[in-house]
């Protein structure tokens, strides 16, 4: 029989060996685990670490395995209607549950999730691929550890292993090969490169613009909030040769079409190849339709509307999202170097004036001196 106060959670004895009992939240049986030696205080040692691990949440209750918890993952992507959900569903099916799936929650080491980085970096992923599948299992935990009750009572530290992302868009189209390319596009895709250039809309977003979202008195387009991806109603202005193009479309419409741009018939693949023959035939071969959002962008700063309006506009929820499109180009760099130029010209001026001012001072007090004394 073990001797000791074994129902006091305290250390008891089995033969010579020094044993621990304790309770974790969730669970109606006890837990009992040998300390290995036969000196009591080693003993109370484990059962301190345990009892702060408890309290820690680093000993889980629950048998989940991370598949639970990515099911939690895409049942929410799928509840909130995520445009990414098709996504998400192949970071888990293709990634993530062929890594990690039958691994207990509570289980999964920083160091497994090291060594599945270092695979998908051998395999030649990008680290931007490699971190949304971070980011989406990171999420998931977050789901575990809310649920009610929690599947997990930890999670592993995913954010310090994100891996460094060149991510600052690239890319400019110029007024003259805008001009160019549109003459190069066919019907369906024109008013995608108009209203991308003029408003920096997002793809997607333009797809799903319709007529009656046009104010014409206004001069407003209105987006709805289901339209945009940061789930917020925008308005966008109507002027310019943006009307114009805007009113012919109208003009020229499919009554039974509510859509603005009207590309029925065509697939999305073709859709992406009619872009990308155009821009070569424009000699502007890697333009991508993202690339408008950084050049409608620049040309708002040029024309001197604050960011803050620019941001509005084009749908950048944070400053941090409009800086990662770096609305700077060579002309920009240019510019700026004039300006300094001048600037410190002027400040050359202006020193050599004092300068000549204090000898001319001078003389005339010199000269006053003189006359007094004389």
């Amino acid at each position: 029989m073990p001797k000791g106060e074994r129902g006091s959670s305290k250390p008891y004895l089995r033969g010579d060996i020094w044993w621990i009992k304790y309770y974790v939240p969730g669970e109606e049986k006890p837990r009992y685990e040998s300390s290995g030696s036969p000196n009591k205080h080693d003993a109370v040692r484990l059962l301190n670490t345990r009892r702060k691990e408890i309290d820690d949440r680093k000993i889980s209750s629950s048998n989940a395995t991370v598949n639970d918890l990515l099911k939690l993952y895409l049942d929410d992507q799928k509840r909130q209607k995520r445009h990414s959900y098709k996504s998400a569903d192949g970071f888990a099916r293709l990634h993530l549950k062929p890594a990690f799936g039958p691994i207990k929650a509570a289980a999964l080491q920083t160091k497994r999730i090291t060594a599945f980085i270092e695979q998908k970096q051998q395999a030649e992923y990008a680290n931007a691929s490699i971190n949304r599948w971070l980011e989406a299992l990171r999420r998931a935990y977050a789901l575990g550890l809310e649920a009610s009750p929690p599947l997990v009572y930890t999670a592993p530290d995913i954010e310090s292993l994100m891996l460094e992302e060149d991510n600052v868009r690239e890319g400019f189209l110029e007024h003259d090969r805008y001009a160019i390319l549109r003459g190069e596009l066919p019907d369906h895709q024109r008013l995608v490169l108009v209203i991308g250039y003029h408003l920096g809309m997002r793809r997607g977003e333009i797809l799903k613009l319709r007529w009656d979202q046009v104010d014409w008195s206004e001069n407003l387009i209105r987006l709805e909030r289901r339209q945009t991806k940061g789930k917020k109603a925008r308005i966008a202005p109507l002027y310019g040769e943006l009307r114009a193009w805007l009113d012919m479309a109208h003009t020229a419409r499919e009554p039974e079409c509510p859509f603005i741009v009207s590309w029925q018939g065509h697939g999305i693949s073709e859709v992406k190849t009619a872009w990308r023959k155009a821009c070569e035939r424009a000699n502007i071969p890697e333009l991508l339709v993202h690339d408008l959002r950084r050049t409608a962008a620049r040309n708002m700063l040029r024309a001197g509307i604050p960011e803050k309006q620019i941001m509005l506009i084009a749908g950048w929820k944070t400053r941090s999202m409009f800086d990662r499109y770096h609305i700077v180009d060579e002309r920009d760099i240019h510019e700026a170097g004039k300006k300094l130029a001048r600037h410190l010209e002027q400040k050359a001026q202006q020193l050599a004036a004092q300068a000549e001012a204090k000898v001319v001072t001078k003389e005339v007090t010199e000269a006053q001196i003189n006359g007094k004394l004389q």
